[in-house]
């Protein structure tokens, strides 16, 4: 029974160290040489991150004025509901008080 060998490593590479993009770019881009050459590298940073090194998210200014308006609409909706409620219930006290009298119920609403 042979035994299975490990894929050998290269010389002189750990492959336990954290890359360029996961030190520099904030683990959200890559690093790419620069596109005038030189000898630093700078991020190319994944959808939805911007800046220098990656750590600006495209939407985090959107944010809060995002939750507020999702929050005012949905306030809204439960007022514009609650409303409604209210005006269908006194139409149907109307309507029972209408028929009672066309009746000659003597019905106290």
């Amino acid at each position: 029974m042979s035994t299975p060998f490990p894929p050998p490593q290269p010389r002189g590479v750990d492959l336990t160290l954290p890359t360029c993009g996961e030190t520099q770019c904030n683990d959200h881009g890559t690093c790419v040489p620069p596109p005038g050459g030189g000898a630093n590298f700078v991020c190319d940073c994944e959808l939805g991150y911007r800046g220098e090194f990656c750590d600006d998210t495209v939407n985090g200014a959107l944010s809060l004025p995002l939750t507020l308006s999702v929050l005012a609409v949905i306030i809204g909706v439960l007022i514009v509901a609650f409303l409604l409620a209210k005006m269908r219930q006194k139409q149907k006290k109307r309507n029972r008080k209408h028929l009672a009298a066309k009746h000659g119920y003597n019905i106290v609403v």
